[in-house]
């Protein structure tokens, strides 16, 4: 039998997964708590197999809760209960954490508990903390402008922020380099800067920022510096000596 611990602060969800895991053959629910502080109380005294533990909770989240519990050296299984959307979900598959929705399905919850038997031997160390911050950061791109709109005389032109290929400043303005050609954009470097640093954007220059998905090829300059050869643009855009550690970083040059 696997002893199993469900974890959640909404009575509905509890109520509702304990009815589909009673239906679960090998399944005994050894425990049922509201909270994170319940759950390691619980965990110290009675050392159930599985736990089923609810992300979202007041005090203290199921990351948190799953961060104690990994200090022990017979910490338990724990499959994530989330009402979540894609964002906890591309970070749960990253990590290659299992997790359940909600609604709760009895064919899921029979999936995680078969992918548990089958993974319970494997040590692991998660940072949860991380997946957390990824989680949070996830939700700023998804939550950023995918836009930005170009007055044009009588008009106004839309781009979409991922064909932005570089800025440039040029005196008070900026010219917007895009797959399509360039504009001309009444706004500062630093304001742009502003603008798109919850994109895969990166000031490689104090007059340059340029989208590190439209890089082509990165070229050694002097100085231990850098030149991007970036798509569509002919010049070459460089790396100051003042960005270059960040530049190192995020492009993963060792």
């Amino acid at each position: 039998m696997i002893s199993v611990l469900i974890v959640d602060d909404e009575k509905p969800a509890r109520e509702e997964i304990e009815f589909l895991l009673n239906k679960i053959p090998g399944i005994n629910i050894s425990g049922i708590v509201e909270g994170g502080h319940e759950a390691i109380e619980f965990m110290e005294k009675f050392m159930p197999d599985l736990i089923f533990l609810d992300i979202k909770m007041p005090e203290m989240n199921g990351f948190e809760v799953a961060e104690k519990l990994q200090l022990d050296r017979n910490s338990p299984g724990i499959i994530f209960i989330t009402a979540y959307d894609k964002f906890a979900i591309k970070a749960f598959e990253i990590n290659a954490l299992d997790y359940i929705l909600k609604p709760f399905s009895r064919e899921r919850l029979e999936k995680s508990i078969e992918r548990f038997i089958s993974q319970r031997h494997l040590e692991k160390n998660t940072n949860f903390n991380s997946i957390s911050k990824l989680i949070d950061k996830m939700q700023l791109q998804e939550a950023s402008p995918r836009h930005i709109t170009i007055p044009q005389g009588e008009h106004f032109k839309p781009i979409l922020i991922d064909n932005i290929v570089a800025v440039s400043a040029d005196g008070r303005d900026v010219n917007i380099q895009t797959i399509d050609g360039m504009f001309q954009y009444s706004k500062s470097i630093t304001s742009m800067d502003d603008f798109l640093e919850n994109n895969d954007f990166f000031r490689c220059h104090r007059g340059y920022i340029i989208n590190i998905n439209h890089i082509k090829k990165i070229n050694i300059w002097f100085n231990n510096t850098y030149q991007l050869e970036m798509e569509g643009i002919l010049e070459k855009i460089p790396v100051s000596r003042s960005y270059i550690s960040r530049f190192r970083e995020i492009m993963a040059i060792k």
